[in-house]
């Protein structure tokens, strides 16, 4: 059975306001999955690894703010599991509907925004989020609403932006994004957030009452040089860096490819880190 639902949206432009919005992933829609996607290998150890939590049933419903292209959503779908996703970006749920054809499957997608959620309280046994809360403003309304359409029984799979851990974080990496944002600030520019920190999601669960547990999905080496991360900030493949207005943006990732040069001495320096995904499990949620 396939299933696709979609709810018209006008958004503002990203001159309007934007940090009273979600932020749309509409633009690196096409290259998501070449620069955020999980090797096979890790894919597999995270669905198991949300199976092995969740226990579901043949009528186990899923529900996932942020789908997008369907990262975490398309393997636990292809073994048959209910599944609904929501997400802002239409271009994210086009790629997302593109790996769904000729696929059999109990799939809805909807496109809206997380902070009203187009379903009946109750109407889930798990839900999941991740890589979502830091680019929602309004993000305590957000978390009301998956608290809301989960069932009170349900499990709540939580994963916050960046999935790796901070610990995981060489110096050097540290060193490179405060010397950006210190570039920028030369410029007149602040990198605000747009919406919550890791700590603060959890604090707000906690405060509810809800029994939070920490698991390790999967981890892996990732292999990285100083001129690969530089690329990544020349491209704009991160979303702090789309508002950032054009009269400054080239002009600061030259300061930035200079100053690497000399913090560094090659562009090839050996950034390679271990990357963990790591998952909160949120129980007794009411």
């Amino acid at each position: 059975m396939s299933i696709i639902q979609k709810e018209n949206m006008t958004l503002p432009s990203p001159q309007s306001s934007v940090r009273s919005l979600t932020v749309s992933f509409d633009r690196v829609a096409d290259i998501y999955d070449s620069t955020r996607g999980l090797p096979p290998d890790i894919s597999e150890q995270v669905t198991e690894t949300i199976l092995n939590i969740t226990s579901p049933t043949p009528d186990t419903k899923f529900f996932e703010v942020g789908i997008g292209t369907g990262r975490i959503a398309l393997p636990i779908i292809q073994r048959g599991y209910s599944y609904t996703g929501i997400d802002i970006s239409e271009k994210m749920l086009d790629e997302c509907k593109g790996k769904l054809k000729g696929v059999n499957h109990r799939v809805t997608l909807h496109s809206g925004d997380a902070t009203t959620l187009p379903f009946s309280d109750g109407s889930f046994d798990v839900a999941i989020t991740v890589h979502v809360f830091h680019l929602i403003a309004n993000w305590q309304k957000a978390l009301a609403e998956v608290q809301r359409v989960l069932k009170p029984e349900g499990l709540y799979i939580y994963s916050h932006g960046r999935m790796n851990t901070p610990s995981d974080i060489t110096q050097a990496q540290l060193d490179f994004e405060q010397h950006w944002r210190d570039i920028l600030a030369g410029y007149d520019y602040q990198v605000t957030r747009f919406g919550a920190t890791e700590e603060e999601v959890l604090a707000a669960l906690r405060e509810q009452g809800a029994t939070l547990e920490t698991v390790i999905a999967a981890k892996w080496q990732v292999d990285l040089t100083v001129g690969e991360l530089l690329k990544r900030y020349e491209n704009r493949i991160y979303s702090a860096s789309w508002y950032i207005p054009e009269d400054i943006f080239p002009r600061a990732i030259q300061d930035l490819r200079e100053w690497s040069k000399q913090r560094f001495g090659s562009l090839d320096y050996d950034l390679s880190h271990e990357f963990k995904i790591k998952f909160t499990v949120v129980r007794n949620w009411t």
